[in-house]
């Protein structure tokens, strides 16, 4: 269900998107629609984070992670672990640079 949300949530907000574009050629007179297909496709996508989001901090389950640099991986040299303050969240994120120094 999470799933079906997102997608009609991001499909608003793609044809919002496309609506503003339209306006903003002066192709065609639509007033406040553009603004509403947005704002309302936005606020599905955080409904549907919050009510299907596993994590137990708000900000989580709609995906705003505190995340902190907590070292590097043992296996690539250019690859550095990352865990969120509020949830305990580890993310690893490979960087291009390799961290110089």
């Amino acid at each position: 269900m999470k799933d079906k949300l997102n997608l009609i949530g991001y499909s608003l907000v793609f044809l919002g998107v496309v609506l503003f574009i339209l306006k903003s050629t002066e192709s065609i007179s639509i007033y406040y629609i553009d603004y509403i297909t947005i704002t309302i496709g936005i606020g599905i996508v955080l409904v549907g984070g919050l009510i299907y989001g596993k994590e137990k901090h708000l900000l989580c389950r709609i995906g705003w992670h505190r995340f902190e640099h907590v070292g590097r991986d043992a296996e690539v040299k250019f690859a550095f672990i990352y865990k969120c303050n509020r949830c305990g969240r580890t993310k690893r994120v490979v960087r291009s640079t390799g961290g110089v120094g």
